[in-house]
């Protein structure tokens, strides 16, 4: 074998050399990394302000979607007050959701509006609406927690959110009130823009637009506002509820104090005029008297909503002239509160409101106490006591308290819209206190006070009212005789310690002393009263009820009665006008049973008095209101054609037609039933009642007016007769009581089945008045109640006071009545040796025989018996 030849191995070659590193790049100056960091904050700002601007121009897009038009503000109307005027020139009621009355600026001083803005928005007239550092600054203090949150609304912004917006408290809201309020400025001018801030903004106790608050707390108009109230008012604004002056003048003193240093730092005032006001007290004017006629002005405000609609009254700011009389329309109400008292009385006390333990009643007063003397007073008040009825209710089943007495008597409703975020609810115990109604003291005021003590040796009560301490005498309680007990003895039958009554202040002489009071009740018996000047049918008063706070049904106009026996001067007049009767027809008294023929039930008529007395003059016999004379005279004259005398007397209702109706069953209201007896004292001239005279609209335009529009509807001589019937139920019969005003009245009182309606309607040549009372479930009233016990007094204490100055005047004497001497035993002619009265009688109806001498005749040879003419 070959071996191959070794070949010589080769030297290895030498490593590669390694490359020398390269040199590092030189580090970049500070400038290059200062530039670096710049571009990338400038390109993720630019990023990120696009992004800003993308999202702020969507939103912008997404909010404005569905805004309400600015425009409309240029021609918007704040609601006003629809203001009514009485027959004296006095305004005695208001109809508004929001009583206002819109004022210019331009017709303001300076200090009026600049106070406005200091208090809100002292650079207004310099922005464009927005305020960003405001906003910013609201923004940052918002985020710290702990910290009071912060708003930073200009007065711009707050016309927006009030008007165009809602006050809901939410970021869409507040963006769409961002995006709007640019639009208001450009649309409106800023005096405008301040206008609608003042005119729309609440101040508290139920006024709205700085003229109301103006008449309301200062008695004054917003033009002679000085600079000190003007102050409180433009500080009022913030949380109106809690800060006006009247609810914590501890508060509005110092919210006052802020707007008037605010006015002096920013120049609207000379700063020595903005410190004279700061230590001056707030003065508050007096109290604004409570208005008349409740349930007339709910009566006018009814029949405006029907003929203009709701919106047109409550916010229109209407002109309106009514027929009321204030004077008439103050002793209307006080006569029908006292005789509705006095039938209250009669049926006994029903116990005290309710009862609190001492330990509650402890705490409960210290805050009652604190509000009180938190509350400004107004001039000539004697300070404030509570009225502690919501105590009651807590503590025992009631009715609640009417919320119509809060108008004028001061309690404020809560506004959860001007709640500052950060306040607490209130507690249970805190929200009875605050519906407890601060009320000043006065003679005659009523309300629930509670017993701490009672003096059995000096026989009186001690009622704590917080603001001062009442007694209640034994000698003022008698009448309060508890049902299934015997008349009181002392003081202890009546009160008991820890017990909250309802009482009356009868004097209230200055502290420390004690106020004299009585122990009082509401009434649960109801009635009314309506009066007429028969002249020109105005309705000078209108009572439908003892308070319309507590109950608005108005049984003056809404509530149809059986009239009773008040109803048959109709059917008497309609038997005078057949002319088969006159007022010395005989008609017997006795008793009979009677199928009716209308509805073929047997029936036996019964007097009132359960007496017949045979037969009896037309005239005897409506002055004793007896019921069988009555079903005799319209058996003969049919029930048709009573009704129809009705209809033309002015008795609209629907009437029963049958024989009932000669006793009154027939339902009808009171103001028909007035208007009727005044077509019977204007002797047969027939209008409709008259009530609203005059409305204009805001601008002075006058929509419509009234005067009365006579017809002659009956016989003049006819309702001149039955006038002079009912004279003598005033002079002889159940209504002489009447007889105390000296001079000429007529009259009839009504008392249906069981007393569940008592009447008393009747004149002068001066007033027609009707007057009612019942229950309003138709329970009886009791045996004892009747129309001349229960009605008349109503009747006759307001006309005491209406014929106050005005001098006795006889009814006037139509054409077609003759009056005769008579003799009244016999009827016929008086001769000269029979003594004799004057009797009027229709023409052609008159006796023709002279009486003779006594003795020689009897009455049945000349009467008109039962509608048959004999010795005419």
């Amino acid at each position: 074998m070959t071996l191959a030849p070794v070949m010589p191995t080769p030297p290895e070659a030498p490593p590669p050399p390694v490359p020398a590193p390269a040199p590092l790049p030189p580090r970049p100056g500070f400038g290059a990394r200062l530039w670096k960091w710049t571009r990338r904050l400038l390109i993720t700002g630019a990023v990120g302000l696009l992004l800003v601007v993308l999202v702020g121009v969507g939103a912008y897009v997404y909010y404005s979607r569905d805004l309400p038009s600015v425009d409309a503000l240029q021609h918007y109307e704040l609601p006003q007050v629809t203001k009514v005027t009485c027959a004296d020139g006095s305004i005695c009621a208001e109809y508004a959701h929001e009583k206002r009355t819109v004022v210019r600026v331009a017709d303001l001083p300076p200090h009026v509006r600049d106070a406005f803005l200091a208090a809100e928005d002292a650079d207004f007239y310099k922005h464009v609406g927005l305020d960003p550092f405001g906003i910013a600054r609201a923004a940052i203090k918002n985020l710290i927690p702990g910290s009071r949150k912060s708003g930073a609304s200009t007065i711009t912004q707050q016309v927006v959110k009030n008007l165009l917006l809602t006050p809901e408290r939410s970021l869409s809201r507040k963006i769409r009130e961002w995006i709007l309020t640019p639009r208001v400025e450009e649309a409106l001018t800023k005096d405008q823009i301040l206008g609608l801030y003042i005119n729309q903004s609440y101040y508290g106790k139920r006024r709205y637009g700085v003229e109301e608050a103006a008449l309301y707390y200062f008695g004054k108009h917003a033009k002679e506002l000085n600079v000190g109230e003007a102050a409180v008012l433009a500080g009022t604004v913030q949380i109106p509820h809690r800060i006006n002056p009247e609810t914590n003048m501890t508060r509005a003193k110092s919210r006052q104090r802020y707007v008037l240093g605010q006015m002096a730092n920013h120049g609207f005032v000379p700063r020595d005029v903005a410190e004279a006001e700061l230590d001056k007290p707030i003065v508050l004017a007096p109290r604004p008297e409570r208005g008349v006629g409740p349930y007339y002005a709910e009566e006018i405000r009814r029949t405006l909503i029907e003929r203009y609609g709701e919106h047109a009254v409550m916010n229109g700011g209407l002109r309106v002239d009514i027929a009321m009389v204030p004077k008439l329309q103050v002793a209307a109400e006080q006569a029908v509160r006292e005789g509705l008292e006095a039938v209250d009385r009669r049926q006994g006390y029903r116990g005290p409101r309710g009862t609190l333990e001492d330990e509650k009643w402890a705490r409960l007063r210290g805050m009652v106490a604190t509000r009180i003397e938190e509350a400004g007073r107004r001039l000539k008040d004697q300070g404030y006591v509570a009225d502690l009825a919501p105590l009651a209710q807590a503590e025992k089943a009631a009715t609640p308290e009417p919320k119509g007495e809060t108008e004028d008597d001061g309690a404020e409703e809560q506004r959860p819209d001007l709640t500052p975020e950060d306040e607490a609810p209130p507690s249970e115990e805190e929200l009875m206190v605050r519906a407890v109604l601060l009320k000043p003291l006065s003679e005659g005021l009523r309300l629930t006070g509670y017993v701490t003590e009672l003096d059995e040796k000096r026989n009186v009560a001690r009622v704590d009212l917080v603001g001062r301490t009442a007694e209640i005498a034994y000698s003022t309680v008698t009448w309060a005789r508890q049902k299934g007990k015997g008349a009181p003895k002392n003081i202890s039958d009546v009160f008991a310690k820890g017990q909250l009554v309802y009482v009356r202040i009868l004097k209230a002489p200055p502290a420390p002393a004690f106020v004299e009071a009585t122990l009082d009740q509401v009434p649960l018996v109801q009635g009314g009263l309506v009066v007429i000047r028969p002249e020109n049918r105005n309705v000078v008063a209108l009572v439908g009820g003892y308070d319309a706070a507590r109950s608005s049904f108005n049984r003056a106009t809404q509530a149809r009665r059986q009239p009773g026996s008040s109803f048959k001067p109709f059917l008497y007049a309609a038997a005078l006008g057949s002319g088969r009767y006159t007022p010395l027809s005989q008609v017997n008294d006795a008793p009979e049973s009677i199928r009716d023929p209308y509805t073929g039930k047997a029936w036996k008529p019964q007097n009132y008095d359960r007496r017949f007395e045979g037969p009896m003059t037309l005239r005897t016999a409506l002055t004793k209101s007896k019921n069988t004379v009555s079903v005799r005279l319209i058996e003969a004259l049919t029930p048709p054609t009573v009704i129809d005398f009705a209809r033309r007397a002015g008795i609209h209702s629907p009437l029963p037609e049958n024989l009932t109706l000669a006793l009154g069953t027939g339902e009808v209201t009171m103001l028909e039933a007035v208007n009727a007896y005044s077509t019977l004292q204007s002797n047969g001239r027939y209008a409709e009642p008259l009530m609203l005279l005059r409305v204009r609209d805001s601008r002075g335009k006058v929509l419509e007016e009234h005067q009365p529009a006579f017809e002659e509807t009956l016989a003049p001589a006819v309702a001149y007769l039955t006038t002079s019937l009912m004279r003598s139920v005033v002079e002889e019969g159940t209504a002489k009581a009447v007889r105390e005003l000296n001079r000429p009245a007529a009259g009839k009182t009504g008392t249906t089945q069981e007393s569940k309606d008592t009447w008393f309607s009747g004149y002068t040549m001066d007033w027609v008045a009707s007057a009612w009372v019942g229950f309003d479930d138709n329970s009886p009233l009791g045996s004892s109640e009747t129309g001349g016990r229960a009605a008349l007094p109503i009747w006759l204490q307001f006309m005491r006071v209406a014929h106050e100055g005005l001098p006795a005047r006889d009814f006037e004497v139509p054409a077609g009545i003759l009056q005769v001497r008579i003799d009244p035993v016999t009827g016929l002619l008086a001769g000269a040796s029979v003594p004799g009265r004057l009797e009027p009688f229709l023409e052609g109806t008159q006796p023709t025989a002279e009486a003779p001498p006594p003795g020689q005749v009897t009455t049945d040879e000349f009467f008109l018996n039962e509608g048959n003419r004999k010795g005419l």
